[in-house]
């Protein structure tokens, strides 16, 4: 089984493996600086993880070239197929070699490695070529050196005397590489395959970029959509005197920072349609209506998108969901984003997130860690003795139980912390536990029981949490990550698919806000800045705090075609043609008169994320302004 075409097929992978070794040393070199604050022996880790995407990126893009360096059949070492498999071995790694010395220089441009939008830029490529190969002369040098030596180190076949296995062990050896391939592509036998979001596990977050490679990352945008820029504003400080919140809101708070917990809540499929207080009594929600008349329920409040992996970018990083991919699975997941995780951490704070379901679902660990939160809870932390009795058989633990095993913990953080706890129950199948059968109203749509158990469960919550030393002291935020089905016609539309329950709650303190404005997911982080007063400038400008008086509204949406902004005076839709509409609120009526004020914030908005986005600069304030 391990005949000569075996060991040349190992011997020719090694190569192009410690080429990607090497390539890293060299992005290091080159790039340094980034990862200046982080020790000898963090920078060796990111380089031991790195080999992880190395493997991943080697065999995706060597595939055809192992299957053909291991038929069962012919003559493998004749010297007409060993010629070809040479030139197919160099003529298919030469390319992302190329792309990896881009990088080395591009990555100072654009602080991540690149993904499939370096395919937008050819054209501008070409037309500065000259100019670009004069300034980076040794990166053509760099790439014609490790082209030659491929060619010069490429292990030949008469260097192995050839032993040749009987054909059902050619065939056995066959299908045990394949597995090992695809073994290889997926990154190990984790729930989700492997994506550059895995690399950001170390301390210091910028190690990321050192593990991953460019091949990888390359590879893994193929298929996703690119951003196109936009230029409805010919500088900057035109584009931020069009937005209504300015860099700077939060810097200077006017107190000492509080030192008070915040637990936020994220509710699953929680539509503001299910929620009583929000309809006249009509819901299915009988405790969240009871904590609302003691906080502030806002009552058009908006998800910025309608999906559970596309809300926690906005609820903890306050950025939008206005890609036609979920960020946390785009090309541009990589860039630098300054989260609550991040900036609670820098405080002082204890940072948890809670979810009951398999470890990895929707990618939530790769992402809290991303946004720099210190502690992931998932199924593979709850109790062992106690997963099987609470189990609902489909995602996870049960919301009532594990809502309290989340007081548990926190009993055991020192304070302040800040705790994410995301519930399941809610989530289809809309599983409610065997004893609570025929308690919940059944309601018209199969989720309304369900909703009625995760109430439930909410309120034991609040009860045991009641009695802890930290209760006093903490800010409740409680907020749907997204809709779900919809009975009744007045949410029927295009903003009733966004809106959902935004609650703030505190035991000791009675909080003041207009709970008619617009609000969004992006609103909760600079909410919980300016709560605690904690001075910043890493916060980006989609979102504002919805106990700021002075702050105007809005909620900004996209369904996969048209980009709208949802203000108290009206709605404003941006087209695919960048056609400008106007319609009423709420009733999302059209109207001829297109305000002019709008329409140029939307286009604003519009151009800072996706320009920013590709040129991962979402705090470009900080250096200019």
């Amino acid at each position: 089984m391990f005949d000569s075409s075996f060991q040349l097929l190992l011997r020719r992978l090694g190569l192009v493996f410690l080429l990607y070794t090497l390539l890293r040393a060299v992005f290091f070199a080159f790039n340094s600086d980034h990862f200046a604050e982080a020790s000898a022996g963090q920078v060796a880790l990111a380089f031991v993880h790195g080999l992880r995407f190395d493997v991943a990126a080697l065999v995706s893009i060597n595939s055809l070239f192992i299957l053909l360096s291991l038929l069962p059949h012919g003559n493998l070492q004749h010297p007409g197929y060993q010629k070809t498999l040479q030139w197919l071995f160099v003529l298919t790694n030469a390319p992302f070699i190329a792309l990896a010395l881009v990088d080395v220089e591009f990555f100072k441009f654009i602080g991540r490695r690149s993904g499939n939008e370096v395919l937008t830029i050819t054209g501008d490529v070409m037309g500065q070529l000259g100019q670009l190969a004069g300034y980076y002369w040794y990166m053509g040098i760099g790439f014609v050196g490790l082209v030659i030596a491929i060619i010069k180190l490429y292990p030949k076949s008469d260097a192995i005397p050839e032993r040749k296995p009987v054909l059902w062990q050619r065939y056995l050896r066959l299908l045990l590489v394949a597995g090992f391939v695809v073994l290889g592509i997926r990154g190990g036998i984790q729930l989700k395959p492997l994506r550059p979001a895995h690399a950001f596990v170390h301390e210091h977050a910028s190690l990321g970029h050192l593990s991953l490679n460019t091949p990888f990352t390359f590879i893994k945008s193929i298929g996703k959509t690119t951003l196109e820029e936009k230029h409805f504003f010919t500088s900057d400080e035109e584009l931020l005197a069009n937005l209504p919140v300015k860099p700077g809101r939060y810097d200077t708070p006017t107190g000492e920072p509080l030192q008070e917990n915040v637990v936020l809540i994220v509710l699953e499929s929680f539509a503001s349609e299910y929620i009583g207080a929000l309809n006249n009594g009509e819901g299915y929600t009988p405790f969240l209506d009871s904590l609302a008349s003691k906080g502030l329920l806002f009552r058009n409040s908006f998800a910025n998108g309608r999906k559970s992996i596309e809300a926690l970018p906005s609820i903890l990083s306050g950025l939008p969901s206005l890609l036609p991919d979920p960020y946390i699975t785009s090309p541009y997941q990589s860039n630098t984003i300054y989260s609550a995780g991040h900036l609670l951490r820098s405080a002082g704070y204890t940072t948890a997130f809670f979810h009951g379901a398999t470890n990895g679902t929707m990618g939530f660990n790769q992402y809290t860690q991303m946004a720099g939160i210190q502690h992931y809870y998932g199924l593979d932390e709850y109790p062992s003795e106690l997963r099987a009795a609470h189990f609902d058989g489909n995602w996870g633990i049960f919301d009532e139980p594990y809502l309290q095993y989340t007081v548990q913990e926190m009993n055991k953080f020192s304070q302040p912390f800040f705790s994410t706890v995301f519930t399941l129950s809610s989530h289809q199948p809309y599983t409610v536990p065997a004893q609570y059968k025929g308690k919940f109203p059944k309601g018209e749509l199969e989720i309304h029981e369900s909703v009625g158990y995760a109430d439930h469960a909410l309120r034991e919550f609040f009860s045991t949490a009641s009695k802890q030393p930290w209760y006093e002291n903490t800010l409740f935020i409680i907020v749907a990550d997204h809709t779900q089905k919809s009975i009744r016609p007045e949410y029927q539309n295009e903003l009733g698919y966004h809106r959902v329950p935004l609650l703030l709650f505190h035991p000791a303190k009675k909080l003041e806000a207009d709970v008619q404005k617009v609000t969004q997911h992006t609103d909760i982080l600079p909410t919980m800045v300016d709560y605690l007063q904690l001075p910043t400038d890493k916060l980006m400008l989609f979102g504002q705090s919805v106990l700021d008086s002075a702050a105007t509204g809005h909620a900004l949406l996209y369904n996969g075609v048209s980009y709208y902004m949802v203000q108290q005076d009206g709605v404003t839709e941006l087209t695919a043609r960048d056609e400008v509409r106007s319609y009423t609120f709420p009733e999302l009526m059209a109207t001829d008169k297109v305000h002019v004020t709008q329409e140029q914030t939307l286009k604003a908005y519009v151009q800072y994320f996706k320009n920013k986005m590709l040129a991962n600069d979402l705090y470009f304030w900080q250096q200019k302004h």
